[in-house]
């Protein structure tokens, strides 16, 4: 909800403020659910959370199937955001996944990179032209073990 959204601003500020001035880096990882909209304002919950965090101390890693999955485009989400996205999760979903906001994921939707909805050629070429540092596999599939080398020889040859 606004509620709890605003009440998350709040703290990702104040602990991304405390850990900077230790040296150490606040992330938030979208699941989702940020993506209904903005109650009385314009837009999604999202975009409220970036615009009412400070990106001195509020960074987030994205997580693509999270965000394909409310029916969102990660790489229009980079290129809207640059410098905010510090790592990104490579998790792909199903093609017939209807978008849905509850954050939920059954492991059974997801697909090895490649093999699923999202347009990796464009996200990749988006998080590095938005300053993307950490790239980190993911795959919680029944098929993990044949999934992973999959979604890894697709990004071997994957041209962005």
């Amino acid at each position: 909800t606004k509620a709890d959204c605003e009440k998350a601003m709040a703290v990702f500020n104040q602990a991304g403020k405390k850990l900077a001035a230790n040296g150490i880096t606040f992330f938030y990882h979208l699941h989702g659910y940020e993506f209904v909209p903005n109650e009385g304002g314009t837009g999604t919950l999202f975009d409220l959370l970036l615009a009412q965090t400070n990106p001195k101390f509020v960074k987030l890693q994205l997580d693509t199937f999270h965000v394909a999955q409310p029916g969102q485009d990660p790489a229009q989400l980079l290129r809207k955001y640059p410098g905010r996205f510090v790592s990104l999760h490579l998790k792909d979903l199903r093609k017939d996944k209807v978008p849905d906001h509850t954050g939920e994921a059954r492991d059974e939707d997801g697909r090895p990179l490649g093999q699923g909805k999202i347009d990796w050629p464009a996200v990749l070429k988006a998080a590095r032209q938005a300053g993307v540092k950490w790239y980190i596999v993911e795959d919680e599939t029944p098929t993990v073990w044949q999934a992973i080398p999959q979604s890894l020889q697709y990004l071997k040859q994957v041209k962005f």
